[in-house]
């Protein structure tokens, strides 16, 4: 049903003697290589910024802890994190999904990793939903289909490691200039899957802002804690933001038509696929929306046409690059791995990987050196470190990496441990032969995963059309917890269906047993009248912790204000000097500013959204 397709000029400019089906729904292999990149360094990147809230948003000490969790979590979103309240336990977990993660990255037995990153991607969600975006959903979304699709066909070590370039390094397994096309259930799926996210959030967008005369922009960028510096500048252009809204809605609609249209392939998918990556780039650049538009450019990579990557193939072979020779020694299993792995990796697919025994002038230099030989397109040899640096240096986007490994200290580092590899490579080929085996990708896919697929791409294609307007009861049972168990449910309720109309932020007061008044909450002051600056996103310390205010100021239940409040009164009293300092009542306020557009003065309320006390002697008389 599907393979690799090693297309001529007609399949990458209209696929005439494809159906229109396969002409839209097939993937290149190489965005599916581009996407996995993507997805992991997003995933890491996901992890980094998780880790200095860990303890407060992940474990019994924190806002959350489990008893709380228990009362307000799906019973069908399952998590590993909650296993155990402990901080340690986080910590395994984080490094873990770092560790799974970067043999993502690598391609290193990429099904295995991919399956692992989703699990406890799915698992560190669900363990706190108060603090998740439209982002994060779209991430563990992306990282489930990934398990479906051959991710690490391309530019992976799971791909330089093929069984046949054991025998031959120098046997292409895909030519350059061709489109590498793969069509499955698989891809129909997750090319719908992204299309989704956009044209459903259009459907959602009913509230009279995006309508005629299309006001969302204005009311958006007047979200004080939303707004970045340049969306508070672009305020000014007043002419313009309604057509900045009205494309919006164009684009979210027209857009994933385009994509799908099979016609004057591939100008039409470039063109859609331009019009929904513009909108990112305005929404990152006028809105704090955290990692939101990076985590879509992701699942956009998988859209790139074939003709896009020819290009490049072709240019590529055209440079310096293309003209590198690699020189190993033909006795060292370990060596021959390295320079399919590297050159995977740094090189055109086209580049002579060669046994230095069988050429007299390198031979000698590799015996005398005993390092590895790389030739330039000048002829210039390079041994040691320093062809590891020169290799980086030519794959474009690590010349960076390639340029810091020539300094001084990088390349007196490099050498000591390049030497003492080469004096290890019998220790080293042993222990490559069981961590990295030559092993084949497999292109075909199973007919039970594919199966599966579909049934998975009804699952969210119910979903979708039940957060409708009305249409909630299209979703049936089995599909609502198949969609909740594999965290695949999903509302893309992007600034829908208006954007919010209100500005806001947290004071939080605390009353001791001395009657000492004290601010808990740092950012932000708890004089009623204190004046906050207009640019409201720095009283926040991030885009989760303004996330979880939000969430904590709208939640239809107490618990996680109660939990806010058990943290808060632990936190100060298991700093407290003696009894007279212990934190006894504290109280949650909101300042919110009522959105207009006729230039008036904000209208400023303050309203108290939650009162706790740490001791049974502060409760309230009823």
């Amino acid at each position: 049903m599907t393979q690799p397709l090693k297309a001529s000029k007609n399949a990458i400019f209209g696929a005439q003697n494809w159906g229109s089906l396969k002409t839209v729904f097939s993937i290149d292999l190489r965005s599916l290589a581009l996407m996995r990149i993507c997805l992991a360094l997003l995933i890491l990147l996901d992890l980094v910024l998780r880790v200095p809230t860990m303890q407060m948003f992940y474990t019994d000490l924190g806002v959350l802890p489990r008893s709380r969790w228990l009362e307000i979590n799906n019973s069908w979103y399952l998590s590993l994190h909650a296993a155990t309240g402990a901080l340690w336990w986080q910590i395994l977990l984080f490094t873990l999904a770092a560790v799974f993660a970067v043999g993502l990255l690598l391609g290193y037995r990429t099904r295995l990793m991919s399956f692992l990153s989703w699990l406890l991607l799915a698992s560190l969600l669900n363990r706190n939903e108060l603090i998740l975006q439209g982002g994060d959903i779209l991430l563990v979304v992306m990282a489930f289909w990934a398990m479906f699709l051959p991710i690490g066909a391309r530019w992976s070590i799971d791909a330089a490691l093929q069984p046949e370039h054991q025998r031959n390094p120098n046997q292409l397994r895909f030519q350059p200039d061709n489109a590498q096309l793969y069509f499955s259930v698989a891809t129909v799926a997750v090319i719908l899957q992204v299309l989704y996210l956009y044209f459903f959030t259009a459907l959602l967008k009913t509230g009279a802002p995006w309508r005629f005369p299309f006001e969302a922009a204005q009311y958006t960028l007047e979200i004080q804690h939303f707004a970045t510096p340049i969306g508070n500048w672009f305020k000014q252009f007043s002419p313009l933001l309604p057509l900045g809204a009205a494309y919006v809605i164009f684009a979210e609609l027209i857009g994933p038509l385009l994509v799908l249209l099979p016609f004057k392939w591939p100008i039409t998918r470039i063109i859609g696929l331009l019009m929904l990556a513009s909108l990112h780039v305005s929404f990152g650049l006028l809105l704090h929306i955290g990692l939101f538009p990076l985590i879509d450019f992701m699942s956009l990579t998988l859209l790139i046409p074939s003709i896009v990557w020819v290009y490049l193939a072709k240019r590529k072979q055209q440079s310096k690059s293309a003209q590198v020779t690699m020189y190993y020694d033909e006795d060292c299993g370990f060596c021959l791995k390295m320079c399919l792995i590297l050159r995977e990796f740094l090189l055109p697919d086209t580049v002579k990987i060669l046994p230095a025994q069988n050429y007299p002038d390198i031979y000698p230099i590799m015996e005398r050196e005993n390092s590895w030989v790389i030739t330039d397109s000048q002829g210039k040899t390079y041994t040691h470190w320093h062809a590891m640096a020169f290799l980086f240096g030519q794959s474009w986007p690590l010349k960076p990496i390639g340029w810091l490994m020539r300094f001084p200290p990088f390349m007196w580092l490099g050498n000591r441990i390049y030497r003492w590899v080469a004096t290890n490579r019998g220790t080293m080929g042993n222990m490559t032969a069981r961590a990295l085996p030559y092993r084949a990708v497999k292109l075909k896919p199973h007919l039970l995963g594919q199966l599966f697929a579909a049934y998975c791409l009804v699952v969210i294609t119910v979903f979708n059309i039940s957060t409708l307007p009305d249409m909630s009861k299209v979703r049936i049972k089995p599909l609502d917890i198949t969609s909740r168990v594999l965290r695949i449910d999903q509302k893309w309720s992007m600034f829908a269906p208006r954007p919010l109309a209100i500005s806001l932020y947290p004071q939080v007061e605390g009353r001791l047993r001395n009657g000492e008044l004290v601010n808990l909450y740092g950012l932000t002051e708890t004089d009623p009248d204190w004046v906050a600056p207009d640019y409201m996103y720095p009283l926040y310390e991030g885009y989760r912790t303004r996330k979880y205010y939000d969430r904590l100021r709208s939640y239809k239940s107490n618990s996680p204000r109660s939990g806010f409040g058990h943290y808060q009164c632990r936190k100060w009293n298991d700093q407290a000097t003696d009894r007279t300092r212990q934190l006894g009542i504290l109280t949650l306020h909101y300042v919110t500013f009522d959105t207009n557009l006729e230039g008036k003065p904000k209208e400023r309320k303050r309203k108290i959204a939650w009162q706790h006390w740490c001791y049974p002697e502060f409760k309230p008389k009823s």
